[in-house]
């Protein structure tokens, strides 16, 4: 009887003993339902089938992948094995074997439930069938690669999760049984829920994936199951007093000391998370202080180690076990309360430092700085004089040549002379580059001021309505999951919206709405009736009627999305139905209409509905109109649709929602807002363009262009058009532009810029494939930066180098008071709405803020990618909104994901705004004593800005000497602040361009940034205001010291304090450091360790500005890194200046992540998949896993890096390495993710053994060079024509010294790394191990190459070459010669060559070189017998010094060393060891001789 019916009850065993006739009817009854059970379990548990010796014999004769299959077939024909003995049959008679290629060979004769599991093996694929079915070690190995798979871990992570924090919530429930009712429970829930460890069932070093998301769900179930009974037990008023009462009572526990006292500070957030980590934590598990702590650590290490888990081993008395078990879950519980508490701390803290920097800022670097400028203003200085004489001396050299003013060259045509071609080319070119495009500067301001009052509209407007979204989830108790995934709560809560709507159009009262509604409410109602006061005298110049006016303020209209973008597409559904409605009002009204004529008709109507909706050139109110006037050409009485442009509300509702109907109450008032400002903030725009840009370059008429023309020299003026400026809304502002009926003019490009700004790749974006490339580069940017925790992080600190590089540090602004009010915005803790309006507004209003290059070019992306992706030359691709669906889940807030998008990118917006409205407040705070009343404004404009102030706004008011002072403090804060709005016309193209491009937009403002900074700050310093030159100084001293100075006074104040001297960086970076390292700063951060290592950090990504000088930084450091051997100086600076170029235009031209990684997943025609470095990731040939290595490096290249930092964590953890073979480190890992400051192991080490590798090839290339040179049939038939002329060869020779000059450069490269090597504190043993590890250089050129000489290579034995001896056969066969090898080879002029190059000094330049080819042997041995013994005196050093260090691996341990170096002498070869072992012949000859 087998095991399994060892395990049945007495009864059904007996009714299996019986015969079948023998049994009751209970008994049939209990066989026949249980029978098939016993019967599957018991084939399931069948070991495979076993082959005879003979069979066995054979089949380990045969390849091993047949003998895999054999093992396999065994296990699935394991009842009856005579398939696979035919197998083996036909493998014997034939040699292979295709019998289980055709089931038909082995249907008739397999055991039935056998081919059960062949179709399964058949269906599953061989590794499937293993890990199911196999119980051997093949099925633990292929089990093993399923449960390492990244989808299996995505799947059992949350299982393992919920299943342990049960398990957790069980023990706990039974410790408190066992301790207070004295119940031995525990152990029973212990034997029914055993642990399940993952790092059993991976390892240390496998299953991140799976350990992270079981973590998550463990503790985040918890949470949110502790957050809910919190509610429930605790009472609002009480929350916070009670939570930071029992998190102050738990971190003075023994468990919770000094560091975990955070946990006070947690609030309302504590209680649940301590009671979720109580709860849910589990016996066997590691908590914090388990991996991080350390009692003879630093101060938090000492904290943390005070959490360290009890061990439980050897408890037997279940009271004490169970106390010690609940001991332990508080210190989980403990952990969590202070992590919660330390969250909480992030913001405080952050204002904390703010407020340290402001501090140090104002008492220190301030007055330092201020100080510096002063004398660098003063006249005294002859500085001013200087700058001031230069600028006039340059204008008055350009007019002298004849060079007008740059604003004038965009007006002649091409083809007059070349002067004004060139200089109109010119023009035409730069327009691309500069932010303003074709506009002057002064316009350009002027627009960008448009962009920012109507930013300042609806920010104000967004401030209330997030507060009243606040309100109404308070009132309705919505949580943080009911506002992130919508649900019915949520949704009902902003059901309130329709109420405030109706307040908005004076439906009801004030009082009506509920009262946590009514202030901001109140406030956006306000918004609107203070647009209509501004928009009333407006109108009235404009001639709108008095009633629309009176009531516009009143009238919240439907808006359209069709009318708002004309990149808008109704989806597929509302399509259909615009065509349905169209198909049965024609039917209506002409009953003899054929079905298919209907549809035609009511489908091109419906079309061109779309075309007059999305047509530009119209308002929204006569596009209505002219679908009105189109519908009636259907033959459809007028009195249908001459309601449409009077009263909206007849609008079909088909029709409605086919031009986009919005009916969100939040959308409808936005919309309203938008509508309004624009519309005002752009007729003050336009008025003030076109006052002053009369006759300058707009015109009344043509008249005027040509005594324009006529006065500044123009002699070919170019023709002009009219100005036709775009219509969003219902006003028409094209009258601004008229003088009575005739339309104003200007040239073609600067009226297509005023009424439109399509780029190139707008046209492009609606290809769909186009479209979809450009969802995947958003998305990768996003993952890199607005989803990285670290690059949000790095973000906040690193903006400040904005500040600092325009000198603005010391008094003037606080950046403790600005981060309090941004971060309570993005925090949802602000409690005062009109608070924050009037802070942001007038930094928005004057353009300072809300422009992050990186948050707004995400922002833009996100309505690129919806718009429409279905034409292509006019003709419909595809119809539908299917794809858009998706991505506005992605990346709006209408879905969960795109909630936390926009979060994130509302948090990296912060970053950013932190210090520019730091910077607006300390530029008004500099010119308040500088410019005392208008004429000093009028001044600093002219001499600052090249043009001149306007005093007077559109509307005929003047403007204050504050609003002066607001508007230069927004125009500075736009010119050398990072601005999205100011990227130039091309870098918006690159940016929209899916293929090329990473961060363009903030690449490009870092030019345009220091480039406004310099001219600026000399512009200043030429002023005649003293305190304006004041301002200029204090500029350039903070541009100088940010991006030329602060860098190198830290690399060398680190490099100080590290030990690492300059000698040895640069050694390092010279020769060892990656090409992506070479311009930048590494700042050593730690001493250089035993393995010859040291950590540093890329000060590159601390200094935003690194982008401006890594171009120089890369030109100077090829020139530094020297020439290569027989490279010339030409050659050199030609390199050099290379490096310069294409590290300026990287950012530019080099694929996208996306597209990289694309190209990545491409395999070459080796069908292999390599990185952009040339790195292997998968080999389809020769790996079977290729599939799985290509699906995890897509994972890494696009995975939001905040996930793979994560990952890196728990890696960390396990002690993993990293792909280069690098072990993580813990806290560097957790320090680069949570303060964005990362550090890299700066390693000669590894280095040293790529590069060996590297020249391993280098050396076999050259040798394949040189037989495929001496076998060539063209060289060969040239020698031979000179042989037959009596005359010697030459290709053996020639070849032959090439040969020996390509192994010369090699050699001197390496000698190069030696020395460098040597610099880096490595040991002569040390550097031998290392250059002989690889097997790239025999013993004698490894001694040879340490020394600094050249060993030549030996001349090969050409007789032997067989294929030198077929190639002269071939030659003699097609030209009916008799040659042999010796008619070719010179052996003496060979050997010549060979003496030539012996013993010559390595790292010559060629002059150098030539010298030493053309010396004897004796000087060379003279020169290199002093450089032996200096050799080998450092190696008689390093012995002598016996440090007794223990070198880390791969090096040998000292003792051996010290041993080696301790050995006497040899007699019989009268060495030391260590002599033999590291000396050359040579060396070893002169050891003896000074010896003696």
């Amino acid at each position: 009887m087998d095991e399994t019916q060892r395990k049945l009850s007495p009864f059904l065993q007996g009714a299996l003993e019986k015969d079948e006739s023998e049994r009751s009817f209970l008994e049939r009854m209990a066989v026949n339902i249980y029978g098939p059970i016993l019967e599957a379990d018991e084939d399931r548990n069948k070991p495979a089938a076993v082959l005879d010796e003979n069979y066995k014999d054979f089949v380990s004769t045969l390849p091993a992948d047949v003998q895999l299959d054999v093992d396999r077939y065994l296990n699935i024909f394991r009842n009856d094995p005579t398939p696979v003995i035919e197998f083996i049959d036909e493998y014997k008679d034939k040699g292979y074997s295709d019998y289980f290629k055709d089931s038909k060979n082995f249907t008739d004769i397999a055991d039935k439930k056998d081919l059960g599991r062949y179709a399964d093996y058949n269906y599953l694929g061989g590794g499937a069938y293993d890990a199911l079915y196999r119980k051997d070690d093949a099925g633990d190995q292929a089990r093993k690669k399923v449960m390492e798979s990244k989808f299996v871990q995505l799947q059992l992570g949350p299982g393992h999760g919920l299943y342990t924090a049960a398990r957790g919530t069980a023990e706990l429930v039974a410790s408190l049984s066992d301790l207070y009712l004295d119940t031995e429970t525990l152990d029973n829930v212990q034997r029914a829920l055993p642990e399940v460890d993952l790092t059993e069932v991976y390892g240390d070093e496998a299953g991140g994936v799976a350990k992270f998301t079981s973590i998550l769900t463990q503790y985040g179930t918890g949470f949110a199951l502790a957050q809910k009974i919190a509610k429930k037990l605790i009472g609002k008023a009480t929350k916070n007093k009670l939570a930071q009462k029992t998190a102050q009572k738990l971190a003075k526990t023994k468990a919770g000391d000094k560091a975990l006292s955070l946990a006070k500070f947690g609030g309302y957030w504590v209680l649940p998370g301590f009671v979720a980590d109580t709860t849910v934590s589990a016996t066997g598990q590691r908590s914090v202080g388990d991996v991080f702590g350390d009692e003879q650590g630093n101060i938090l290490e000492q904290a943390l180690a005070t959490t360290k888990l009890e061990s439980l081993e050897g408890i037997k008395d279940p009271k004490e076990y169970a106390a010690a078990v609940l001991r332990n879950k508080l210190k989980f519980g403990t952990e969590g309360t202070a992590f919660l508490g330390a969250l909480t701390l992030v913001g405080p803290s952050l204002k904390g430092a703010s407020k340290a920097v402001g501090l140090a800022s104002t008492k220190v670097v301030g007055p330092t700085l201020t100080g510096m400028s002063k004398v660098l203003a003063s006249e005294k200085t002859g500085l001013p004089q200087t700058f001031r004489a230069v600028s006039k001396g340059i204008d008055k050299a350009l007019t002298k040549v004849g060079i007008p003013d740059s604003d004038l060259w965009k007006f002649s045509e091409y083809g007059l002379n070349v002067k004004t071609s060139i200089l109109r080319a010119i023009d035409q070119f730069s327009q691309n580059f500069k932010s303003g495009g074709p506009f002057n500067v002064q316009t350009r301001n002027e627009l960008k001021k448009l962009d920012g009052l109507n930013k300042s509209a609806k920010k104000s407007t967004d401030i209330f309505m997030k507060d009243l979204d606040r309100q109404m989830y308070k009132m309705a108790e919505a949580g943080f999951n009911d506002i992130l995934f919508n649900s019915t709560t949520a949704t009902n809560a902003l059901r309130q919206w329709g109420k405030v709507l109706e307040y908005m159009r004076g439906n009801i009262k004030l009082e009506q709405l509920p009262k946590p509604l009514q202030s901001s409410s109140f406030a956006i109602r306000k918004l609107i009736d203070d647009y209509t006061t501004e928009l009333s005298p407006i109108l009235k110049t404009m001639n709108v009627k008095d009633d629309l006016i009176k009531n516009m303020g009143r009238y919240l209209h439907t808006s359209y999305e069709i009318f708002k973008n004309s990149k808008y597409r109704a989806d597929k559904e509302t399509y259909q139905n615009g065509i349905d409605y169209f198909v049965k009002l024609l039917k209506s009204f002409n009953k003899d209409i054929a079905p298919s004529e209907a549809k035609l008709q009511a489908t091109a109507l419906v079309n061109r509905i779309l075309a007059i909706g999305r047509a530009e050139g119209s308002t929204p109110a006569q596009r209505l109109k002219a679908i009105a006037n189109a519908a009636q050409e259907l033959k459809i009485p007028k009195t249908t649709f001459n309601k449409f442009f009077s009263d909206e509300q007849y609008l079909p509702d088909a029709v409605a929602k086919l031009l986009g109907r919005v009916d969100d109450p939040k959308q409808i008032i936005m919309d309203t807002i938008v509508e309004m400002a624009h519309t005002a903030n752009s007729a003050k725009a336009y008025r003030e363009i076109a006052e002053f840009g009369m006759n300058k370059f707009i015109f009344p008429n043509r008249q005027a262009y040509l005594d324009f023309a006529r006065k500044n020299g123009i002699q070919s003026p170019r023709d002009l058009v009219e100005i036709n400026v775009s219509k969003p809304y219902n006003l028409d502002l094209n009258k601004i532009f008229k003088i009575g009926k005739q339309p104003m003019l200007t040239l073609p490009e600067i009226a297509k810029a005023m009424k439109d700004n399509t780029l190139i790749m707008d046209t492009l974006l609606k290809l769909p494939f186009m479209k979809s490339m450009l969802a995947i580069k958003a998305g990768v940017q996003m993952n890199k930066t607005v989803l990285s925790l670290m690059t949000q992080m790095r973000n906040i600190t690193t903006a400040a180098m904005f500040a600092t590089a325009n000198g603005h540090i010391g008094k003037g602004a606080s950046v403790a008071d600005n981060f309090r009010i941004l971060f309570d915005d993005l925090t949802g803790k602000n409690k005062d709405p009109q608070k924050l309006k009037e802070v942001l507004e007038e930094a928005l209003e004057n353009g300072a803020i809300d422009s992050s290059t990186i948050a707004q070019e995400l922002e833009q992306l996100i309505p690129e990618l919806l718009g429409p992706t279905k034409t292509l030359g006019g003709k419909t691709i595809v119809q539908g909104k299917t794809s858009d669906q998706i991505l506005e889940q992605l990346f709006t807030r209408k879905g969960a994901l795109g909630k936390v998008v926009n979060k994130a990118i509302e948090s990296y917006q912060l970053g950013d705004n932190l210090w520019k409205l730091f910077g607006y407040n300390y530029v008004k705070s500099q010119l308040t004593p500088a410019l005392r009343n208008m004429d000093d404004v009028k001044r600093y404009f002219k001499e600052v800005y090249k043009y001149d102030f306007k005093p007077t706004r559109a509307d005929g008011t003047k403007k204050t000497l504050s609003d002066a002072i607001k508007e230069i403090a927004g125009i500075e804060i736009r010119d050398t602040y990072p601005n999205y709005s100011m990227i130039p016309t091309i870098v918006q193209n690159v940016r929209k361009f899916p293929l090329v491009g990473n961060f363009v937009a903030f690449v490009s403002e870092m030019y345009r940034n220091s480039f406004q900074i310099v001219r600026g700050a000399l512009r200043k310093m030429q002023s005649t205001n003293p305190y304006v030159r004041q301002i200029g100084a204090r500029q350039m001293i903070g541009f100088t010291t940010t991006v030329g100075i602060a860098t190198p006074v830290a690399l060398m104040s680190a490099q100080k304090m590290t030990g690492i001297t300059e000698e040895m960086y640069d050694a390092y970076k010279n020769r060892f450091a990656p090409e992506y390292e070479k311009a930048s700063d590494m700042m050593p951060v730690t001493e250089q360790k035993e393995d010859r290592s040291w950590k540093a950090s890329n000060l590159s990504y601390l200094v935003p500005y690194a982008d401006v000088t890594a171009p120089f930084k890369a030109g100077m450091q090829t020139l530094a890194e020297g020439k290569d051997t027989d490279q010339s100086t030409a050659l050199l600076f030609a390199r050099s200046m290379k490096a310069f170029v294409m590290r300026g235009i990287e950012a530019f031209v080099s694929p996208s992540i996306a597209a990289e990684t694309a190209f990545e997943l491409t395999p070459n025609e080796d069908l292999q998949f390599r990185t952009k470095a040339g790195g292997l990731i998968a080999d389809i040939k020769n790996d079977p896993d290729w599939f799985s290595k290509v699906l995890y490096h897509t994972y890494r290249k696009v995975t939001p890096t905040t996930i793979r930092s994560a990952e890196e964590i728990i890696q960390a953890i396990g002690g993993d390495l990293s792909k280069s073979g690098v072990k993580r480190d813990l806290w560097d890992t957790v320090t680069k993710v949570f303060t964005g400051f990362s550090v890299q192991k700066q390693d000669p080490y590894q280095a040293m053994r790529f590069k060996i590798g590297r020249y391993a090839g280098e050396i076999a290339n050259a040798r394949t060079a040189f037989t495929n040179d001496i076998i060539s049939a063209k060289n060969l038939q040239n020698d031979a024509r000179l042989i037959s002329r009596g005359l010697p060869g030459e290709t053996f020779l020639k070849e032959y010294e090439k040969l020996q000059s390509n192994n010369y450069r090699i050699m001197s490269e390496v000698y190069k790394d030696i020395q460098a090597l040597r610099i880096l504190n490595f040991t002569e043993r040390e550097i031998r191990d290392l250059i002989s590890g690889r097997r790239a250089l025999s013993k004698k050129d490894v001694a040879n190459v340490m020394t600094g000489f050249f060993v030549s290579e030996n001349i090969p034995n050409f007789k032997k070459d067989s294929a030198v001896r077929n190639a002269i056969k071939n030659i003699n066969r097609e030209l009916g010669t008799e040659y042999t090898v010796d008619d070719f080879v010179n052996r003496g002029e060979l050997n010549k060559i060979r003496i030539k190059y012996m013993n010559i000094p390595l790292g010559l330049s060629d002059e150098e070189r030539e010298e030493f080819l053309r010396s004897t042997p004796e000087r060379k041995f003279d020169i290199k017998e002093p450089a032996i013994e200096k050799r080998m005196q450092l190696i008689e050093d390093q012995q002598s010094k016996a440090q007794p260090v223990v070198p880390a691996s791969p090096f040998l341990p000292d003792p051996q060393i010290a041993n080696m170096f301790a050995a006497n002498v040899d007699p019989i070869t009268g060495l030391t060891q260590t002599e033999t072992a590291l000396y050359s012949p040579e060396e070893q000859i002169i050891a003896k001789r000074l010896r003696t």
